[in-house]
């Protein structure tokens, strides 16, 4: 009874609310063209979010964004990085779901419970397309097969749409009336080690050309100087296949409570 009886207060005092948000930041990438920098070559991001409080200190959203991740191996403070001289660069989609738990309770509209810390996780579904210029052209690299994918000797080609784990943390404030602002720093765990065209050792440039074509050869090696004595890096490290690929978004959303102005607590 005494259950009950504090579940109708309850619904009395908050029975949920939806509300749509706006997303505007930047993001930026971790990986084997950028091993060390965080904040660097930083892109815009744009996204719409969708979220449901079923309680004050809960809340579910579902979300789409679109942003672009890009490095340049001559930007980096290691010598042997900028000798081998790739770049990359990708339009990226994410589509996802996630749970906010806030640290206060919290609801739009409240002349109380205005404001909170919260953190988030959930599951995404991302899709990339690395490319590279060369010559004035900027080429897509998957087809190419540039550390010799697809062959007898190595794994097939890698996917272009992959699952990706956020989690992140951030702020919630009232604004005034139905509006709110969230601001939130969030990290991306892939479970890919392509979002930048590299991953393992340099392919035999025969085979490779002789699959792939001279302009596969011309992407999957740039450097400013060749290693082995035969003038070629066939079978040295391209990249680090123990470390998959991250990246990160910074995001501001304007949030508009949705629903009757007197849902619950909201006045």
């Amino acid at each position: 009874m005494s259950t009950n009886a504090q579940a109708q207060l309850f619904g009395k005092i908050f029975s949920g609310y939806d509300e749509i948000g706006f997303n505007f930041g930047t993001s930026y990438y971790i990986g084997d063209l950028n091993p060390y920098q965080h904040f660097e070559n930083n892109k815009a991001l744009f996204g719409i979010t969708y979220k449901w409080s079923p309680t004050p200190r809960h809340t579910l959203r579902m979300y789409a964004l679109r942003t672009q991740l890009e490095a340049y191996d001559s930007d980096n403070k290691d010598i042997n990085l900028v000798n081998r001289n790739l770049h990359f660069k990708t339009t990226l989609m994410e589509y996802g779901a996630a749970l906010e738990i806030n640290f206060y309770e919290y609801m739009i509209g409240s002349k109380h419970d205005n404001f909170t810390p919260f953190l988030y996780g959930g599951l995404a579904y991302m899709s990339f397309n690395p490319m590279a210029e060369f010559e004035g052209v900027w080429y897509e690299l998957n087809p190419l097969h540039t550390e010799g994918q697809g062959s007898v000797l190595m794994e097939e080609p890698y996917k272009l749409n992959q699952i990706v784990m956020p989690i992140g943390v951030g702020i919630k404030c009232n604004l005034f009336g139905r509006l709110a602002l969230n601001v939130e720093y969030g990290v991306r765990k892939t479970f890919t080690d392509y979002l930048d065209d590299v991953s393992t050792e340099y392919a035999n440039e025969n085979l490779l050309r002789e699959d792939n074509g001279i302009l596969a050869v011309s992407l999957a090696d740039r450097s400013l100087v060749q290693i082995l004595p035969d003038g070629t890096n066939e079978g040295t490290a391209r990249g680090n296949p123990n470390n998959n690929d991250w990246y990160f978004l910074t995001q501001v959303s304007l949030a508009v409570r949705l629903g009757p102005p007197n849902l619950g607590c909201f006045k």
